[in-house]
């Protein structure tokens, strides 16, 4: 029986309590959204599933960017059985595992349910509407999840959906999106230590330009969000500033009634020393530690300057922690 055949869980479905967590990669989109998860309401996601955000997925299809063949092939090749960023690549080395298959929608998805599911939407994507196919494809392969942890809704951990929250907006308007916002030169310095690619950053300084131009990305995106879909959150204050009042405003947000599950998870496990704050600095000597400084002032004065409410969440907690 497919889940819409089941009346009861064709309701839920009908009205998915829906959240996604984004940010600019390293922000804290991955502890944000297991706290979520320890609600009854939610469940959570393991893996970034991306195939609903990043370049070539359904929010480009929607926006009319990709034809719905290439989404598809990128589907079944990349978002199926993702390579993580930095392995070889398989055409050169096919027969020698080298860690990869870690990634992907092959860990939370069976392979029946995919094809199912791929299927079920080639046949409909000409003849429906572009957002209620994109938005029963996302169900059909995430839905599951849910049901398996006996819950109602879900939480999911893109980072990529702070960029593209219109798109979002359109295929599930009753969702919630918490932007989570983090000290530039922390999420910079940490893009620095996992250094993947080529192109990404290579010391602290490059890593505070990594880090704004993918904020600045995501601010123009989320300006174009409906009113009330977004919920910017700093991960500093969650952390180790006005820790009760960060924490009421993402259970406002969210509508959530009962948060004790989520409050005894975010006194035991959220903490500064667990969220590397001020990890920048180590090995940079004072000079080095005050061109990071100048280069990331810069950068909350251009957020300010736009407008962005990134600009005024980061300028307090600068001039809260330094």
């Amino acid at each position: 029986m497919r889940p819409d055949d089941d009346p009861d869980q064709a309701n839920i479905r009908a009205r998915p309590r829906i959240v996604f967590v984004g940010g600019t990669g390293r922000s804290g989109t991955h502890i944000l959204a297991t706290l979520i998860s320890q609600h009854r309401r939610y469940a959570f996601v393991p893996v970034e599933s991306r195939f609903h955000v990043n370049p070539q997925g359904l929010s480009d299809l929607l926006a009319g960017e990709v034809e719905p063949e290439l989404f598809v092939r990128k589907l079944r090749r990349f978002w199926w059985h993702r390579i993580p960023a930095g392995a070889p690549f398989p055409a050169l080395l096919p027969k020698i595992p080298l860690g990869r298959g870690t990634r992907g929608l092959h860990s939370t998805v069976r392979r029946d349910d995919f094809e199912s599911a791929v299927a079920r939407f080639e046949a409909a994507v000409n003849t429906e509407p572009l957002e209620v196919t994109c938005r029963r494809l996302f169900l059909d392969l995430l839905w599951p999840i849910a049901d398996e942890q006996g819950k109602r809704g879900l939480v999911e951990m893109s980072t990529h959906t702070v960029a593209r929250a219109p798109e979002l907006a359109r295929m599930f308007p009753d969702a919630r999106l918490v932007h989570i916002v983090r000290d530039g030169r922390d999420a910079g310095s940490s893009k620095v230590s996992k250094r993947q690619r080529k192109h990404h950053p290579r010391s602290a300084a490059q890593g505070v330009e990594w880090w704004r131009g993918r904020i600045e990305r995501a601010e123009r995106s989320l300006a174009l969000a409906p009113e009330g879909f977004v919920l910017p959150l700093s991960l500093d204050e969650l952390v180790a500033g006005e820790r009760d009042a960060e924490f009421e405003k993402l259970v406002q947000f969210l509508r959530i009634e009962n948060p004790g599950s989520m409050r005894r998870f975010f006194d035991r496990k959220m903490s500064p020393e667990k969220a590397s704050r001020g990890r920048w600095r180590a090995g940079l000597s004072e000079a080095e530690q005050g061109s990071v400084n100048e280069a990331y002032e810069r950068a909350i004065a251009a957020l300010e300057a736009q407008g962005y409410p990134s600009g005024s969440i980061l300028r307090r907690a600068y001039e809260r922690f330094g």
